[in-house]
């Protein structure tokens, strides 16, 4: 699609690619409108200002302005000069999938610190009372433990494949 050109519909493909990451991103209790935005950047060989975006996805421009910043922020989307200078234009980050991952390795990191700290609150308030959320936590710090460690060696192997495969960091 053009970026001077609005008129211009999906492909039936591009439409089906697009819902799917929209129903990827709601059954992860995100945003809908935000997976779908990053389908549509995905399918789109040329910057696509928020109006195209509202106009393909058949959305009010407020809601995929303030989803797209957002994707932007965790670097899913980048913002990129266009054709009009008073729109803004984006397109898919260049290592959109390594960033979501980071963005899902922080969460993990999020949650084993989150264990680890009630954890030690659990305990020092009155451990035999919190038997159970102690066994919890545990579990729960276990868990997010060992899955940090694994996001941690399949991180280093994606920059020993990316540099192998000579893709851009």
């Amino acid at each position: 699609m053009s970026t001077d050109d609005t008129n211009k519909t999906l492909t039936p493909t591009q439409q089906a690619l697009v819902e799917e990451f929209g129903n990827i991103y709601e059954s992860y209790g995100l945003k809908r409108v935000k997976g779908l935005i990053v389908g549509l950047l995905l399918t789109q060989p040329d910057p696509v200002s928020l109006d195209d975006m509202a106009t393909l996805l058949d959305r009010s421009k407020g809601p995929i302005s303030s989803a797209v910043r957002e994707l932007a922020s965790i670097q899913l989307a980048r913002k990129v000069n266009g054709p009009k200078n008073r729109r803004n234009y984006y397109v898919a980050h260049p290592d959109i999938f390594y960033n979501n991952f980071k963005f899902n390795m922080a969460t993990v990191r999020r949650n084993r610190t989150l264990a680890a700290e009630f954890l030690a609150r659990f305990r020092e308030e009155d451990a035999e009372a919190h038997a159970d959320t102690i066994r919890n936590l545990e579990h729960m710090k276990a868990f997010y433990t060992l899955m940090e460690s694994f996001y941690q060696d399949f991180s280093a192997k994606w920059e020993q494949a990316r540099q192998d495969l000579d893709l851009p960091s």
